[in-house]
């Protein structure tokens, strides 16, 4: 019988203005199809990124083959980067998939699945891109942040500036002919006029701004000349002078910051957050019609009030909000970790723990050496400027940075003053905490329990009547539950009964099998400490 395929050509905007071309990866498959006497029933293109799969066209496709299911027999791309650069979801939707009866099949890069061992080179397909994104994310975060350390405003021009080369073919941005009215609207705000009014007025003035975007222009202290670097990792924030010019003076930026300090209203909090019987609104969707499910209230006959979750959008699901709550706190009693396992986990966090004060006391001597050092070279820097050796400008450019220095050094150096039996204490009640999530679950707030369930739950869950079902559960999850089983022989562990997870990534062909020795799993779980700091934050 003829084969039936779907084919998909893929290029991210990037690559497309790079020459990538749509048309190139069609008439391959067409091609691929031909000589292969594959009819296609299904093609589509594509010029989102592959990061995950929130893309309207794979959406529409994988909507049709849930419709059409048994008509279509492969799934053909050019290679595995251009169905995914993310190796969690792309396991995910590799599961869906094969549930409709579809097999995923990159032409240029053709793997048998039903060969075990294959699924190794499936993976080394999958994570190279994910890597290649993830280092090229790195290296955009550091170009960003070494252009701003330099003053110098590398990404797209705000109002009121373009973007431009310098002579050593720099970025640089230099005020353009909506200048004069950016400075006019910041100077009538400094004179107390409404925002509102003002952005009215930079309309007709031919400069559209949104009121939103207005109010964070007003806060923004590139106007002035000067660039923000955000804190990151061990570096504090910093406000530098930037390299380009300013359109607002000093002062009347300053007197902007007044008035919108005195205007602050508080922000009204919406009814929706504040209920705490409605925690898994957001978390929720419509099996129907896969859209978010809300929540609210609403009054019975003999005037009782009772909570409900349900779909605006098709009507066609709606449940009491207790029946669904009380069945996530259920999944969560099951998820219990054997006491075994949570004295081998809070043995390794406290080694790690014990590891890091060693390094912290070598590092002592050496930032309170640093911290002399620099105040050393603020004194010299006063005599070399009452001497006429460092102009104003110098001396002012070293004081701020030789300053930042002993700052940094001093708030590290409290940092490492920490109460050693406080530590410990946090360890222990960690350990415990994660070994009952159901009991944190019901007695933490309104937050605390969204913040809980988006840690374990990445993406949304569906509700039966019955159980629930999710695409996807944290991998820590599964892996310290898969550690503990180790412990256990004679126990088999399986996910809750509730709980109904469409693909384990991993799970098969990846875990160690039961057959290994309590030891081996020993060793593996002092390997992964960080798996437990994944739940050290709840504590």
């Amino acid at each position: 019988m003829r084969k039936r395929a779907a084919i998909m050509a893929r290029v991210s905007s990037d690559e497309q203005a790079k020459g990538y071309s749509l048309d190139i990866q069609s008439e391959s498959l067409e091609k691929y199809c031909e000589r292969n006497d594959i009819e296609i029933v299904y093609s589509f293109r594509e010029d989102h990124s592959a990061k995950n799969f929130d893309r309207p066209a794979f959406k529409e496709f994988m909507n049709h083959a849930k419709n059409k299911k048994g008509q279509i027999d492969l799934f053909l791309f050019t290679s595995w980067d251009r169905f995914s650069r993310n190796i969690m979801d792309a396991y995910t939707v590799i599961e869906r998939l094969k549930k409709l009866g579809i097999a995923p099949q990159a032409i240029e890069q053709p793997i048998d699945l039903t060969i075990p061992e294959n699924k190794a080179i499936l993976a080394m397909f999958l994570v190279i891109p994910e890597i290649d994104n993830d280092r090229r994310s790195i290296k955009v975060r550091g170009g960003i942040r070494g252009a701003l350390k330099a003053g110098r405003w590398s990404r797209m021009a705000p109002v009121g500036y373009k973007n431009v080369r310098d002579e050593n073919n720099r970025p640089l941005i230099i005020p353009n002919e909506k200048a004069s009215s950016i400075k006019w609207a910041f100077e009538e705000v400094a004179k107390g006029k409404t925002q509102i009014g003002v952005v009215r007025e930079l309309h007709v003035r031919g400069v559209r701004v949104q009121k939103s975007r207005f109010s964070l222009m007003l806060k923004n202290p590139m106007y002035m000349g000067k660039i923000e670097i955000p804190e990151f990792e061990d570096e504090p924030y910093q406000m530098i002078e930037g390299v380009h010019e300013g359109i607002v003076p000093e002062k009347t930026f300053n007197r902007v910051q007044q008035v919108l300090s005195g205007n602050f209203k508080r922000k009204r909090i919406s009814r929706q957050v504040q209920n705490k019987g409605l925690p898994l609104r957001g978390f929720l969707i419509c099996s129907k019609c896969n859209a978010k499910m809300t929540g609210s209230r609403s009054r019975s006959r003999n005037g009782n009030r009772y909570t409900y979750y349900h779909c605006n959008q098709c009507s066609k699901e709606r449940y009491p909000a207790e029946k669904i709550n009380s069945t996530v706190i259920e999944i969560l009693n099951e998820l219990k970790f054997h006491n075994d396992f949570m004295i081998v986990y809070q043995k390794a966090v406290e080694k790690l723990l014990q590891d890091d004060r060693k390094a912290d006391a070598n590092l002592v001597p050496k930032l309170r050496k640093e911290i002399e050092l620099n105040k050393a070279r603020i004194n010299r820097l006063q005599d070399n400027l009452a001497d006429g050796i460092l102009d104003g400008q110098e001396y002012k450019e070293l004081k701020v940075r030789y300053s930042h220095s002993v700052e940094e050094a001093e708030r590290r150096l409290t940092g490492l003053s920490k109460d050693k039996s406080s530590i410990n204490r946090t360890v222990k009640k960690a350990t415990k905490v994660i070994s009952k999530l159901g009991e944190l679950y019901s007695n933490s707030g309104l937050n605390e329990k969204q913040a809980l369930l988006g840690s374990i739950f990445p993406e949304m869950l569906e509700f039966d009547g019955v159980k629930c079902r999710t695409t996807k559960i944290n991998p820590a999850v599964p892996l310290c539950l898969s550690i503990d089983r180790g412990f256990s022989q004679t126990k088999k562990w399986t996910f809750p009964k509730k709980l109904e997870v469409s693909t384990l990534v991993g799970a098969s062909g990846f875990e160690p099998p039961l057959s290994r020795p309590p030891d081996a799993h020993f060793n593996r779980a002092k390997l992964h400490p960080e798996l437990w700091r994944q739940m050290y934050y709840f504590s």
